[in-house]
């Protein structure tokens, strides 16, 4: 495991233009708690130093490159392993961060690596996202792996509908799902570096559906 981490560390030292050396060792740290857990807990199948740099890490920090300069918080849904928002809370400690998990397991393990990490400014919350009733201003939400996210499009813009940014990752279909909702100027589908297929759409308050004062309505 150590061989691992060391090898995440030469990763992270070769992108001084995502990470900062301050980042690096808590980065690591993290990465290796997600192995330690991993056999017990199964949180991602993507356990090779490369391929959880590339995915979960490079991922994480082009999400966080863009958030809003007014953003103070951010609530990530269906957190799981804490991708991005667990990143997130280490590349940003000025900003508090919300980890929302529904799994008991995937909750302790959140736990767990905050304490481990000394991240103070992030908080679990263990509930499935559907029982939140709402994320304040000025926060972005942040949603990575809720499964069928297609479907699940008006409840994450309901939830988000306070919110100053939201942030979903996948396909390019989604933006078209969206768009019945929110105005077209400003909401984007941003092709992740690195990827061909893989998007994070980047939804701006303003862009809510202004007549009924309701998201879908």
């Amino acid at each position: 495991m150590s061989l691992e981490v060391d090898q995440m560390k030469a990763l992270l030292r070769n992108f001084p233009e995502s990470f900062t050396e301050a980042q690096i060792d808590p980065l690591s740290n993290y990465y290796e708690l997600v192995l330690k857990w991993n056999k017990r807990l199964h949180l991602t199948t993507l356990t090779r130093p490369q391929e959880f740099f590339e995915r979960h890490l490079l991922e994480s920090a082009f999400s966080e490159s863009l958030i809003l300069p007014s953003v103070n918080q951010v609530w990530d849904l269906g957190s799981g392993l804490g991708v991005p928002g667990l990143v997130i809370a280490i590349l940003r400690p000025d900003l508090d961060v919300r980890l929302i998990e529904a799994s008991r397991n995937k909750v302790i393990f959140l736990v767990e690596a905050t304490v481990h990490l000394n991240l103070k400014h992030v908080k679990v919350i263990e509930s499935r996202f559907e029982a939140i009733k709402g994320v304040p201003e000025e926060s972005c939400l942040t949603v990575r792996a809720i499964e069928k996210m297609e479907k699940m499009i008006p409840e994450i813009l309901r939830l988000g509908a306070e919110a100053s940014q939201i942030l979903i990752f996948g396909a390019k279909g989604l933006e078209e799902k969206a768009r019945a909702f929110v105005h077209d100027k400003k909401i984007e589908s941003l092709l992740i570096p690195g990827s061909n297929q893989r998007y994070v759409m980047n939804v701006i308050r303003s862009t809510w559906n202004a007549e009924s004062g309701r998201v879908g309505e």
